[in-house]
């Protein structure tokens, strides 16, 4: 799948004229990079929907039609051409002049998904090229589509970089979760290295369940902790305190901090100063606590959350003063609607 990306402002700002050329140019393109013709399943509007009997060779031909764009913005500045590519392969079914499926779903959220000259790929696709000849791909990690199942993503080509040589970087706002086993290291020692291992895998065992009850992304995992991220505050708050109680069963304490802030996102990896101060934030705490700053507070003021104020510590490395905050337990009925 690949698409024409902000078209509507393309039109808004150049007008029907400058459109219309812009437009031929791309399908030009597009066309002159595909040696059947018969590839081309579908084509409404600004969006592409090619089909292709291997992985690789659909991979391979993203790729080119990408290469053959970046030219043509480069020489051509006053008529951009900014595409995303998308790839899925599974099953799928004919219904007209249309496939329909689970395959054509991803690779359309995947196109979406992606920057201007990106080629994403599902994790399908990346294990079936593992043998093909194709440019290394990036591991991006996991993504949620809204309303749609956890994939696992890689990158084929990179972003196209900005007009000013800049890399493409995509910005939002998140709240992170940052947790991890308290004492571990002498655990590990008392249990020796066979039980604290099993002891880790149930750690990991239960926090993905918990993650995946309530819509938690798991971001990464070094040794005894977890980096997560959600869409909402009250459901970063919401899942330490379940999985809190549940580790404590099995004999493990475990801390947690929260915090929300605008990330960026540079090759698939999130970063940003608000990732930072997550993990200073879950620093701070000791066995049980799940600490939030305040811009975490301030959000969820008016929600059904006890905070107690814990203190103004100087948080390695990030500037400025900030408030810490414990959370008590949540009401049972009628949770934040954050």
């Amino acid at each position: 799948m690949m698409d024409l990306r902000g078209y509507g402002r393309i039109v808004l700002a150049g007008g029907d004229a400058h459109a219309a050329v812009l437009m031929r140019a791309y399908e030009r393109l597009v066309r002159g990079a595909l040696r059947q013709k018969t590839f081309e399943v579908d084509h409404v509007a600004d969006t592409f929907h090619l089909a292709f009997p291997t992985p690789t060779q659909a991979v391979r031909t993203a790729i080119a039609i990408a290469e053959a764009l970046a030219v043509h913005n480069k020489t051509h500045p006053d008529l951009q051409i900014p595409v995303s590519f998308g790839v899925d392969t599974g099953a799928s079914m004919g219904q007209g002049t249309q496939f329909v499926g689970s395959a054509p779903v991803l690779a359309s959220r995947l196109c979406h998904r992606a920057q201007s000259g990106q080629v994403l790929v599902s994790e399908t696709v990346f294990a079936l090229l593992r043998t093909a000849r194709l440019a290394p791909m990036r591991d991006l990690g996991v993504w949620r589509p809204a309303g749609g199942q956890v994939a696992h993503l890689y990158e084929a080509r990179a972003p196209d970089p900005r007009t000013d040589g800049s890399p493409a970087v995509e910005r939002f706002l998140t709240a992170l979760l940052f947790e991890d086993i308290v004492g571990s290291t002498t655990m590990s020692a008392k249990l020796g290295d066979q039980r604290w291992g099993h002891l880790v895998e149930q750690h990991h065992a239960i926090i993905r369940d918990e993650l995946n009850r309530h819509g938690g992304m798991e971001i990464d995992t070094a040794g005894d902790g977890f980096y997560a991220t959600f869409d909402a505050a009250s459901r970063a708050i919401d899942c330490p305190f379940a999985l809190r109680d549940r580790l404590h069963n099995i004999g493990i304490d475990v801390r947690a901090g929260i915090h929300v802030g605008e990330c960026e996102l540079i090759a698939g990896k999130v970063g940003g100063i608000a990732v930072s101060i997550g993990a200073r934030v879950m620093d701070e705490g000791g066995a049980g606590d799940v600490l939030v700053s305040q811009t975490v507070r301030d959000l969820l003021l008016g929600a059904h959350y006890t905070f107690a104020e814990r203190g103004r510590p100087v948080l390695k490395g990030v500037p400025g003063e900030w408030i810490l905050y414990s959370i008590g337990a949540v009401a049972a009925t009628n949770k934040a609607p954050f």
